[in-house]
């Protein structure tokens, strides 16, 4: 089994379930990867960059299998290199992204995607939702510390669009059974958390997880978008565009019943997965006791 992105959250989640299974892993890793120290002693671990279809040559010599974990963006290398190498077995991970109706988000998930849909390769395509659970998450983490620091918390917006976060060890067992089980072959699975919550529910959750009190300060959204799409007419380089900003207003709540009847898939509750990140980070000291 070939596995990319394996020092990535899911990747390493991932990686965990299928050792465990009595599973053979190799884990294309980048050369310098912050978190390749995490991989000692657990699996064969070859240099190399999953965009790079010589790279992914070397190391699927042997391999019957892969697990693609770093980006459904790269899929027309992996899936170049799968097929030079007579390697059939996919398993891609791409994002609910694919489902956004705004086009710098969905279209580079949904080429990668058709990419590896007409590849010919025995495929199967998850999508998770944002995937929290550790100091290793880019968004739930980084909102706990904000909150533990801060009795006040700025919105953009009403906050009443859903989210529905993923944790990342329910992620990667939905990811781990969709490989295992020849009936998902062919078949794309949604993978969120247990059930929508409002922006606004998910930040007074995160709050009560820390045992803190949080005053939600709105932000106006229309404001802030004309702004930055004043400044992209003007060609003034900005960190956000103004679409991302339209997205805060997209709802990120997606059903799961294919995954639950055919992958047996099913996810905490968010009260549940955040209490367990606070856990984690007050282990580090990254929140107070």
């Amino acid at each position: 089994m070939l596995l990319t992105g394996a020092t990535s959250l899911p990747g390493l989640a991932l990686l965990r379930l299928l050792l465990e299974a009595g599973h053979g892993v190799r884990c294309l890793v980048r050369p310098g990867s912050p978190n390749a120290a995490r991989l000692e002693g657990s699996a064969e671990v070859v240099g190399g960059d999953a965009g790079r279809v010589g790279d992914l040559l070397r190391a699927l010599e042997g391999v019957e299998a892969v697990a693609h974990v770093a980006g459904i963006e790269l899929a027309p290398q992996v899936v170049e290199a799968m097929r030079r190498a007579g390697v059939g077995r996919l398993l891609a991970v791409s994002s609910t992204s694919a489902h956004s109706r705004y086009a710098h988000r969905s279209h580079p998930k949904r080429e990668g995607e058709r990419v590896v849909c007409e590849s010919g390769l025995s495929w199967t395509i998850v999508r998770p939702t944002m995937i929290y659970g550790s100091e290793l998450d880019r968004n739930v983490h980084r909102l706990l510390r904000f909150l533990d620091r801060s009795p006040v918390f700025p919105v953009f917006g009403p906050g009443t669009n859903l989210w529905q976060p993923v944790y990342y060890e329910d992620c990667a067992r939905g990811a781990f059974e969709a490989l295992v089980r020849p009936e998902a072959v062919g078949r794309d699975y949604d993978l969120p958390g247990a059930r929508p919550l409002t922006y606004l529910e998910l930040v007074r959750t995160a709050a009560a997880a820390l045992g803190k009190r949080v005053r939600v300060v709105r932000v106006p959204l229309e404001p802030v978008r004309r702004a930055l799409a004043l400044a992209e007419r003007l060609g003034i380089p900005l960190p956000v565009a103004s679409e991302q900003v339209l997205r805060l207003r997209e709802d990120k709540a997606y059903p799961y019943e294919k995954a639950k009847r055919e992958l047996g898939y099913m996810p905490r509750p968010f009260e549940e997965g955040v209490a367990l990140e606070v856990a984690r980070l007050r282990e580090l000291g990254m929140v107070g006791a």
